[in-house]
């Protein structure tokens, strides 16, 4: 399949890429203070930052500044991620369930020995999410910062794929 480019198009995709090069480092730094030092989700993050500008460059006005202009851009399109994105238990749910049907993960006996190789405090905080407790709920009973809370479900997400990983080698 062969697509015609023509003159217009070939100056709007030099000025995007241009834009870009001098602006990659506000771009980084932005997303990376929005996913709080986590480099994969700022490396996403990154990546939907540059579809939105694309998609918004026909936006752009030469009387405002250019690095004004990609950090409003950069702003919105980080508010509209974080507004769209799913809440964290939802997000954690899916998670959970995707991780569980990878893993082939069926029964309620599989489930209960993966969390059996969890301490305590793990073990709580997946049954907390799986009774459907929100994760700003689970900050506040735990005395933590939901950001918190966040991060180590994220971390038991991953230590219990790879205990099943283990279990699955046997």
């Amino acid at each position: 399949m062969h697509f015609e480019v023509n003159d217009e198009q070939e100056q709007i995709y030099g000025f995007y890429t241009a834009l870009v090069r001098r602006n990659a480092s506000l771009i980084k730094w932005l997303c990376m203070r929005q996913s709080d030092g986590d480099s994969a989700l700022c490396d996403d993050l990154v990546q939907e930052v540059l579809l939105g500008l694309w998609l918004h460059i026909d936006s752009y006005r030469r009387s405002v500044p250019e690095k004004v202009w990609v950090g409003w851009q950069v702003r919105t399109i980080l508010h509209d991620w974080r507004r769209h994105r799913l809440p964290p238990p939802a997000q954690l749910a899916f998670e959970v369930a995707d991780s569980l049907a990878e893993e082939a993960i069926h029964t309620r006996e599989q489930l209960e020995e993966l969390t059996s190789y969890l301490t305590d405090s793990e073990r709580d905080l997946v049954q907390r999410h799986l009774d459907g407790y929100k994760t700003k709920e689970i900050a506040e009973q735990l005395d933590l910062s939901s950001n918190a809370v966040y991060k180590r479900m994220k971390k038991v997400m991953e230590k219990l794929r790879i205990i099943n990983e283990q279990i699955n080698k046997r």
